[in-house]
């Protein structure tokens, strides 16, 4: 039996401008990263792994000026 449950959050004005800072870091790596399967598709390589695209696109993000 699976369970399913429903939450409501109400954050703060502070909490609204951090929570859409995460998700526009978190799309703007994710798009890198779909990016990098797209190329490595049409050059007919393998794609690359979880642990690879987190070292390439995350970890190098954080390492960024930009991207910190």
């Amino acid at each position: 039996m699976k369970a399913r449950f429903k939450y409501r959050i109400y954050p703060t004005r502070g909490q609204k401008t951090r929570l859409a800072k995460v998700f526009g870091c978190v799309r703007v790596v994710g798009n890198d990263s779909l990016a990098c399967c797209q190329k490595k598709y049409k050059l007919r390589e393998n794609k690359p792994s979880n642990s690879e695209l987190q070292k390439l696109f995350i970890t190098q993000s954080k390492k960024t000026q930009d991207r910190e």
